[in-house]
């Protein structure tokens, strides 16, 4: 069952809570008119608009998805509790305790099981099936600049919302980003307005002079800063080689220490923490990361392109620039299964973006704690902050990836807490228990590389 799905046992149930009503107000009708002095109307009215009424939250509960529906839930079998606690008062009052049916008492019983029996099953990982959307949809001769923005959110924010998941596409990028005016994490710039950020982020002497200045190499991937003709060619933009809001924004994809905002980077903002998206474990193809530059230059103006100067790619640009393993890429499950080997599971995941993690090529993340787990994990369990419940490596491993909030981690360089909430709560739903297991187990042996 996918969270995005109804799920069987909770739609099974509301159905059953009508039916239930339903049999409950024909009961009541059928004692009113057996026993002279009960008030028929009352009762009667009473009991039909529990019908109704259940009748409407069942007809609400299939509008739902899984994760919702399991929210809702609570609200009707408040309103079965209140409809048993009625019949009960409608036998009592009128002096027919003995004619009550036995389904009243094993109507308790039964939702009980029905829903303990429905909260375990779906607090079991939960296993998809389902491919994900391809990140580069098929590029054609006709395709639209919307279309083609289109494309750059979904790299961004997935094809289609999970219900109770952070929306996050390939691109990873609202992991630390947030993209309303007023909304920020705190982790990373809010990016509302960075179109017209990026037209004025070139002229400031900030941007001229550092971490780097226009002109130089950054060291670590190579790109010169502020040319726009020097980076490489598969990703080079035709036309003037004068800077433009374009360049800056492809230069902070490629190159994130190229500028750092102010009070978001590492070594007094010299360093960013931002992962470099045409890299493992991310890369983006040049067309993908075109496409995220085209849908953040016109995000802010809903149905306006105007200001979007990134061109449309032909495909004759995709295939050139597609890797030779880019079908197969593209169809890799979200969901990993186990049978994958332990970058991939770890690299599906998106761990390297925040974690630097021994063993993983690429993993070099600082937004959250390094993971040198065999030697971290034993003596975190003894802090006097922790609150969770693993007595040993793997099972603190464990309770980390399922409930990342039972124990937030002290950021030593800072001299305060990780973010809680950095990691997302989710991965239940990614993993099945084969890849879990495999993960906790890699995981938990992780430890500092010995100083040489």
């Amino acid at each position: 069952m996918l969270p995005e799905q109804h799920d069987i046992l909770w739609t099974f149930v509301t159905i059953a809570f009508t039916v239930f009503s339903l049999y409950a107000f024909v009961n009541v009708l059928k004692h009113c008119r057996e026993n002279e002095g009960v008030n028929t109307k009352l009762w009667g009215g009473l009991f039909a608009g529990f019908f109704v009424l259940n009748f409407f939250l069942t007809k609400h509960m299939f509008t739902l998805i899984q994760q919702d529906q399991m929210a809702f839930l609570p609200w009707q079998l408040a309103g079965i509790l209140v409809l048993l606690f009625a019949w009960g008062l409608f036998f009592k009052s009128t002096d027919i305790e003995s004619q009550s049916p036995p389904i009243t008492r094993a109507m308790f019983f039964w939702m009980t099981v029905s829903v303990c029996l429905a909260g375990y099953t779906n607090w079991l990982p939960q296993q998809r099936s389902d491919p994900p959307p391809k990140g580069g949809a098929a590029i054609s001769e006709d395709l639209t600049m919307e279309e083609f923005t289109e494309m750059g959110r979904i790299i961004v924010f997935g094809a289609k919302q999970v219900a109770g998941q952070k929306s996050i596409g390939k691109g990873q990028c609202p992991l630390c980003h947030t993209f309303d005016p007023g909304d920020n994490i705190g982790r990373c710039p809010n990016l509302f307005g960075v179109q017209e950020r990026s037209e004025t982020r070139i002229q400031e002497d900030r941007y001229k002079t550092s971490p780097v200045a226009i002109g130089e190499k950054e060291p670590a991937t190579g790109i010169m800063k502020g040319l726009p003709m020097e980076i490489d060619e598969a990703y080079r933009r035709g036309g003037s080689e004068d800077l433009i809001g374009e360049d800056y924004l492809r230069e902070s994809l490629m190159c994130p220490t190229c500028y750092v905002v102010e009070g978001y980077g590492k070594d007094g903002d010299t360093k960013s923490p931002m992962p470099v998206i045409s890299k493992p474990p991310i890369s983006l193809s040049p067309v993908e990361l075109n496409a995220v530059i085209a849908w953040l230059q016109s995000k802010d103006t809903p149905g306006d392109f105007s200001k979007v100067t990134v061109p449309l790619p032909s495909a004759q640009s995709q295939a050139d620039a597609a890797p030779a393993d880019e079908g197969e890429e593209e169809e890799r499950p979200v969901f990993v299964t186990g049978d994958e080997d332990i970058q991939a599971i770890i690299n599906t995941l998106g761990c390297p973006l925040c974690h630097t993690i021994p063993g993983v090529e690429g993993a070099m993340g600082e937004l959250g704690p390094k993971l040198h787990e065999k030697t971290n994990a034993p003596l975190r369990i003894k802090d006097p902050r922790y609150k969770g419940s693993a007595t040993n490596t793997k099972e603190y491993v464990r309770e980390s990836i399922l409930n990342p909030s039972a124990y937030v981690v002290m950021n030593e360089a800072e001299g305060e807490l990780f973010p809680d909430g950095l990691m997302p709560a989710t991965f239940s739903t990614m993993l099945s228990v084969k890849a879990l297991d495999k993960l906790v187990d890699f995981i938990s042996q992780t430890e500092a590389p010995a100083e040489g």
